[in-house]
């Protein structure tokens, strides 16, 4: 093999090498594709009541307890009353509820910045009536 054959082979290996760094164990980890002269950094999550799942989004929505797991500050978000609770607990109605195997919504990319994203409750309500 000569010396080019060889510099194209590791060439080639390196435009479509990817690292994988985890930030942190079993719950959210940094994929950076390499491809051309940038790369991409994709986050991946997986969340602690479904660590073999894939979420590449901050917001999972479950319409037939209506309430959100938020991927980045790992904790749920539902409702306790009239009030809207940010919680690391599990919320009281699923404590016995194999959330891995429930209905769940992965919200867009627009949501991702939105903190309050019970805000857009009303919206959410209408993604999957048949559920409830």
């Amino acid at each position: 093999m000569t010396l080019t054959a060889v510099a194209f082979i590791l060439a080639s290996y390196a435009a479509n090498a990817q690292n994988v760094v985890r930030v942190k164990p079993g719950h959210k980890t940094v994929v950076v594709k390499h491809k051309g002269p940038r790369a991409k950094k994709v986050v991946v999550y997986h969340p602690r009541w479904a660590p073999k799942k894939v979420y590449y989004r901050r917001w999972v929505y479950f319409p037939k307890y209506n309430f959100y797991w938020d991927n980045v500050r790992e904790v749920y978000v539902y409702r306790n009353g009239n009030v809207w609770v940010t919680s690391v607990k599990v919320p009281a109605i699923v404590v016995n509820v194999d959330l891995s195997n429930e209905k769940q919504v992965e919200l867009p990319e627009e949501n991702d910045s939105v903190d309050e994203i019970y805000k857009n409750n009303e919206q959410h309500l209408k993604i999957d009536e048949n559920v409830r």
